[in-house]
């Protein structure tokens, strides 16, 4: 005990000085990443890319740095839900989890499904997790937190990450009893990649009552982040950019001729990481098809609207769970 304290002693300085040399992070309230300068001024990250769909200098408070303070969500309404982290998926190099927030009700609850997002390459199931026990604590719907195959691990590819999201759905159906859930009322929520792979199991999961794409992609063949992308990693993912495999799991080709889930899709109109036209395409397309689909376009807001990083969190996040206990209930 007293070498692991002289130890701990010993490299606090170092420690310490880490944690001042690291450059703190600082946003907007658009959610656009900032810089400061030495003289205390800011500048955007990404200001030459912004410049693609605006002038930013038109931009309100564009060089005003945000940081979040809880308003009406407070922490009390969604702590203490029961959770179980299960197994759901083996594969001989890593396993898959799907953490379970129980809704507090006696009776089977209806279920919703969170993809965290990440490029398809990381990220984890933590994701979404005080929306995720908000709904279960607040509204009784239990939450199903999902990892997935990701681009780094063996034989990963986007229809092998598909099929987990599919094998997540069965597996939580098969075990309905008890995980106390009815398996015929649920709904899937997605973040950037995870809105990806939300869509394709909404729209190919018989029975699927809603739909949340934050800054999702629907359209393959015509997303940036896949298209003019020089990750040789995220090719390989996407079998390298076979046309064919890109049009198989679009959600835009995957809509049901009926029972359209009732969709809300929502984007920021500078997100540099995915157009926010990929939301107005897939909204069109629902509509088409005649489903009910909400499309929330954030005037000047970048990828992570929905996030801490912007004014506007607390707004989506309401607005989710109004939308799924409407439509998943």
């Amino acid at each position: 005990m007293k070498l692991k304290l002289f130890f701990y002693l010993c490299m606090l300085p170092f420690l310490c000085l880490a944690q001042e040399t690291q450059p703190q992070q600082f946003s907007n309230r658009y959610g656009m990443k900032m810089k400061q300068n030495e003289d205390g001024s800011y500048l955007l990250l990404y200001a030459k890319k912004y410049a693609k769909f605006i002038d930013v200098n038109t931009i309100p408070d564009v060089m005003t740095p945000y940081t979040y303070q809880a308003n009406r969500l407070k922490s009390k309404d969604y702590k203490g839900v029961i959770t179980k982290d299960i197994v759901y998926k083996k594969y001989k190099d890593y396993e898959l989890i799907l953490t379970v927030d129980f809704a507090e009700t006696d009776n089977p609850a209806p279920f919703v499904v969170y993809l965290h997002g990440g490029g398809w390459a990381r990220g984890n199931n933590g994701s979404s997790r005080s929306l995720s026990q908000y709904l279960a604590k607040q509204k009784g719907i239990t939450g199903v937190r999902v990892s997935y195959t990701l681009a780094p691990q063996s034989d990963a590819t986007v229809k092998v990450s598909i099929q987990d999201v599919w094998d997540a759905v069965k597996y939580i159906r098969e075990h309905a009893a008890e995980l106390n859930i009815n398996p015929e009322c649920f709904g899937f929520l997605g973040t950037s990649a995870g809105a990806h792979l939300a869509a394709v199991a909404a729209m190919t999961v018989p029975g699927t009552k809603a739909f949340v794409g934050y800054s999702g992609i629907y359209d393959l063949e015509k997303a940036a982040i896949i298209q003019k992308t020089k990750d040789p990693q995220r090719i390989g993912y996407f079998c390298g950019r076979d046309p064919k495999v890109l049009r198989e799991v679009s959600p835009v080709n995957l809509i049901p001729k009926k029972n359209v889930p009732a969709s809300m899709l929502v984007c920021g109109t500078c997100d540099v990481t995915v157009e926010c036209e990929q939301s107005g395409i897939f909204a069109s397309a629902l509509k088409k098809r005649g489903g009910v689909c909400e499309l929330l376009r954030y005037e000047y807001y970048d990828h992570n609207v929905s996030s801490k990083t912007s004014d506007k969190m607390e707004e989506i996040f309401f607005k989710s769970v109004d939308f799924l206990t409407d439509h998943v209930k």
